[in-house]
C-alpha cells in the first residue's frame, strides 16, 4: 500500500473516531434514551415478561432492542459506568461500527474508480453517526441485521431469512426490507426456494406469536401501534408533506380533509413509485449492490411520500446505499446528497428539542425547524426519489 493511501486511511479513521467520541459525549435525545433504559432496567430487574405481559401504550418497540439493552446494562454494572446515557449510546455505536466495516470491506474489494472518496464518506458518515452516537437511536441494529441477511442469502437462504426475522424483531420498519427480500427470492431464486423461505419465516412468526400468547402478551400490538401513534402529516420528516406545510405539519391530522385524506394519498404515491423499483428488481437487479439499491429506494419512497414519518426513518435508505454507490457515479452522488439531507434533518430536530451543539452554532438560533431552508431540504429529498424512479425505469428498459 502506498504511503499516501496509508495517510488517507489513518486520517479518515481518525476523523471518524473523533466525530463519534464528540457525539457520544453529547446528552442526546433524552426522551428516547430514557425509554430504552427504562425497558432494559425493567427486564433486568423483573424479567422479560414483566415488560411484555403487561403491555403498555408507550412500548412501541419489538422485543430485541429491550432484551439487548438489558444485557448491556448488566455489562455496565460490571464495569461500573456512572453515566447511563453515555454508556447506552455506546451500544448502537458498536453496531454502527460493524455496519461501517462490512460496507467499507465490500467497497474496498470493488473496482469503482472513486472508491477512496466513497470509503471516506462511509467511514466518517456524519449523518448516521449523528443519529446513533449523538441521538442515541438504534437504527444501526436494524440495518446491520438486514444487510447481513441480504449478503448471506446467496450462501445460505435459511440464515438470510433468520436474520430478516431478527430485523423484524428490532423495529417494525424492517417490514419494507423483508418485503423486498421475499420479492427478490421469488424473482431470482425461483418459486420453490421462495415458498421454502416464506414457510420458514411464517414458522418463526407463528412461534413468536404462540410464545407471547402463552405468557399473556400480544406480539402484534407493537407493530400496529407504530402505524397509528402519530397520526400527523409529518413528525419532523423533511418530506412531501413538510414541503407543503412546513413545521405545522407536525400537528395537522393526516386524515383531516374534505376529499381523499393525506394518508391515502401518501400510500398511493408510495405504491405508484414502488413500481419502477420492482420492475428494476425483476429486469436488472441480480447483484447485491443492485438489490440493496432497490431496498434503499423503498425506504426513501417510504420516507418521502408517507405521512406520520419521523426524521430518522431515512437512516436505512442512506446506510444501505453505501454498498450500492459502487454501481456508478450517479448513485454515489445520490448517496452524498441523502447523507447531507439526513444530517440536516436530524440535526435540526435534535438541536431544537434538546440544544447541545451550542459550541459550534449560535446559541440563540431558536427553533431550527421553523426555518424556510427545511422545506428546501424536503424538496431535495423528493427530487432524489423522482430521479431514482426514472433511473430504475431507464435501466430496466435498457436491460429489456
Amino acid at each position: 500500500m502506498k504511503l499516501d493511501r496509508i495517510v488517507f486511511f489513518i486520517s479518515t479513521v481518525g476523523i471518524a473516531i473523533w466525530l463519534r467520541l464528540y457525539f457520544l459525549h453529547q446528552p442526546g435525545y433524552i426522551n428516547d434514551i430514557n425509554s430504552f433504559l427504562a425497558w432494559g432496567n425493567q427486564i433486568k430487574s423483573s424479567g422479560f415478561w414483566s415488560l411484555y405481559s403487561h403491555y403498555a401504550g408507550y412500548l412501541d418497540y419489538p422485543p430485541l432492542v429491550p432484551i439487548i439493552t438489558s444485557w448491556w446494562l448488566k455489562i455496565g454494572e460490571i464495569f461500573k459506568f456512572e453515566n447511563p446515557f453515555y454508556f447506552f449510546k455506546i451500544l448502537p455505536t458498536i453496531f454502527e461500527v460493524a455496519l461501517v466495516i462490512i460496507s467499507a470491506s465490500y467497497v474496498l474489494r470493488s473496482k469503482a474508480k472513486y472508491k477512496e472518496a466513497l470509503l471516506a464518506v462511509i467511514i466518517i458518515q456524519p449523518a448516521l453517526s449523528l443519529i446513533t452516537s449523538a441521538w442515541g437511536q438504534v437504527d444501526s441494529i436494524l440495518v446491520l441485521l438486514m444487510i447481513l441477511g441480504y449478503l448471506l442469502v446467496d450462501k445460505n437462504e435459511f440464515i438470510g431469512t433468520a436474520l430478516m426475522f431478527l430485523a423484524l424483531l428490532t423495529k417494525p420498519q424492517a417490514l419494507i426490507g423483508v418485503f423486498v427480500y421475499f420479492v427478490y427470492l421469488l424473482l431470482h431464486k425461483g418459486a420453490v426456494n421462495f415458498l421454502k423461505q416464506a414457510g420458514f419465516f411464517a414458522v418463526l412468526i407463528a412461534a413468536a406469536f404462540l410464545i407471547f400468547k402463552t405468557k399473556g402478551a400480544d406480539f402484534l400490538s407493537v407493530y400496529f401501534l407504530s402505524s397509528s401513534r402519530y397520526q400527523y402529516l409529518s413528525v419532523n420528516a423533511f418530506n412531501l408533506w413538510w414541503l407543503l406545510k412546513g413545521a405545522p405539519s407536525f400537528g395537522l391530522k393526516d386524515t383531516a380533509t374534505s376529499g381523499i385524506s393525506a394518508r391515502t394519498l401518501g400510500l398511493t404515491f408510495f405504491a405508484a413509485f414502488s413500481a419502477p423499483a420492482l420492475f428494476y428488481l425483476w429486469k436488472k437487479a441480480k447483484k447485491i449492490p443492485e438489490v440493496l439499491l432497490v431496498v434503499s429506494y423503498f425506504y426513501l419512497a417510504f420516507f418521502v411520500f408517507l405521512t406520520q414519518m419521523h426524521e430518522r426513518y431515512l437512516y436505512p435508505a442512506v446506510a444501505l446505499l453505501a454498498i450500492s454507490a459502487i454501481l456508478n457515479k450517479k448513485i454515489f452522488w445520490v448517496y452524498l446528497i441523502l447523507t447531507a439531507t439526513l444530517f440536516l434533518n436530524c440535526f435540526a430536530v435534535l438541536q431544537s428539542a434538546f440544544p447541545q451543539f451550542n459550541s459550534i452554532i449560535y446559541q440563540n438560533m431558536g427553533n431550527l425547524l421553523a426555518a424556510d431552508w427545511t422545506r428546501a431540504v424536503a424538496a431535495v429529498n423528493i427530487i432524489v426519489a423522482l430521479y431514482l424512479a426514472l433511473y430504475f425505469a431507464y435501466e430496466s428498459l435498457q436491460s429489456s
